[in-house]
């Protein structure tokens, strides 16, 4: 009887310590992995054909394929002094296509959770994110600690930037796209669009960020 009981107890404090080893990993499964494989890029204004081949053959449009091999065009975009903006169209990808952002290298970007980006090597950059105060900025309704999170992306990689109401159902979703010159000056190159997520994610800053950074979007 004593051996069995040692052996039950033994067992079971075996596994009370891989519970307690893998608790960070198993919570962050069920707070970030399972809302994102949830994720639904928004529909609300999603493009026809027709629009996106009235984008792709408007003068001056730039093209792209992503390793998705989603098709986007976007318009020349509307410069106003540091910035640039323009819309994504999108070929049949099934959400809307969302908004470009162009900001000039020198000095950088600052939008969302971004608090700037610096430019490497073979067109990759260096992404600093943090809040605003302890906000989060472009987001009424998530606040946060104070954080600071840096990231290298390469081009198209994707990830959410933010939530957009307090119970985690819709966030901002943005992909870098490298650097564009326009008028012999260079820009970033970011889009951004919105997502609801049928599984409610946390709104945890930077978690939120770091672990969308490894999620495939499909985009």
């Amino acid at each position: 009887m004593n051996n069995n009981f040692l052996f039950i107890f033994s067992a079971l404090m075996v596994f009370v310590i891989l519970i307690a080893i893998n608790y960070d990993a198993i919570d962050d499964f069920y707070k970030f992995s399972v809302p994102l494989n949830s994720l639904e890029l928004s529909k609300d204004f999603q493009d026809t054909p027709e629009q996106f081949e009235k984008t792709k053959n408007l003068e001056n449009s730039t093209c792209f394929t992503t390793p998705s091999m989603n098709e986007f065009c976007y318009g020349e975009p509307r410069m106003r002094g540091e910035t640039g903006t323009s819309y994504l169209a999108g070929n049949n990808v099934g959400f809307d296509g969302g908004y470009m952002h162009f900001d000039k290298v020198n000095p950088g970007t600052s939008y969302f959770t971004i608090k700037n980006i610096k430019e490497m090597e073979d067109d990759s950059a260096l992404i600093t994110f943090g809040d605003r105060d302890g906000k989060v900025a472009g987001s009424f309704f998530t606040s946060s600690e104070d954080f600071e999170f840096t990231a290298t992306v390469n081009r198209f990689d994707t990830f959410v930037s933010n939530c957009n109401n307090e119970d985690g159902t819709n966030v901002r979703v943005v992909q870098y796209l490298g650097i564009q010159t326009i008028d012999d000056v260079d820009f970033f190159v970011t889009w951004y669009t919105s997502a609801n997520l049928q599984t409610p994610i946390a709104c945890d800053y930077p978690k939120i960020i770091e672990h969308s950074l490894n999620h495939d979007f499909g985009i």
